[in-house]
């Protein structure tokens, strides 16, 4: 059951297969490619019409995460999609942390201020994954999202 599959994966040591980068196919690349494309077209349309702090808000959407998440679902299944929106989350979290420091001290030292910024989001993304594979709650979101397919 796809379910369990996902359950074993969150019991695996975290690291990456460099040999899987060969498995990616041009077509998965051009979604992508094509997907991030229009999004950063629509946060600069959306600068020049209505202003930069509006067309900000786009360029904090994630733009390659819908592409990606529904090729991950078309070849692994939906509990993988779903392991790879939870980690969209913590990401965005992490983002809402750097924009939150950057806004915060730019106007002191912007050089700093990126740096820290910077540090900011990885230890929030970084510390809510920990947090979650630490606890178990992988497991616990795991399971509920078994019981909603």
């Amino acid at each position: 059951m796809e379910g369990e599959l996902l359950l074993r994966d969150d019991r695996e040591p975290v690291g990456f297969e460099w040999s899987k980068i060969r498995s990616v196919t041009r077509s998965d690349l051009g979604i992508r490619f094509v997907f991030g494309t229009g999004i950063a077209l629509i946060a600069a349309v959306a600068g020049m019409v209505v202003g930069p702090k509006f067309g900000g808000l786009f360029l904090a959407f994630p733009a390659i995460l819908p592409a990606s998440l529904t090729l991950i679902e078309k070849k692994e299944g939906t509990t993988k999609a779903w392991a790879d929106a939870s980690g969209g989350v913590f990401g965005a979290l992490g983002l809402a942390a750097f924009a939150l420091t950057a806004m915060l001290l730019l106007p002191w030292n912007p050089a700093v201020a990126l740096v820290l910024a910077l540090v900011a989001w990885a230890v929030t993304s970084m510390g809510l994954y920990f947090v979650f594979r630490m606890t178990g709650l992988f497991l616990l979101q795991d399971r509920l999202a078994a019981k909603g397919q």
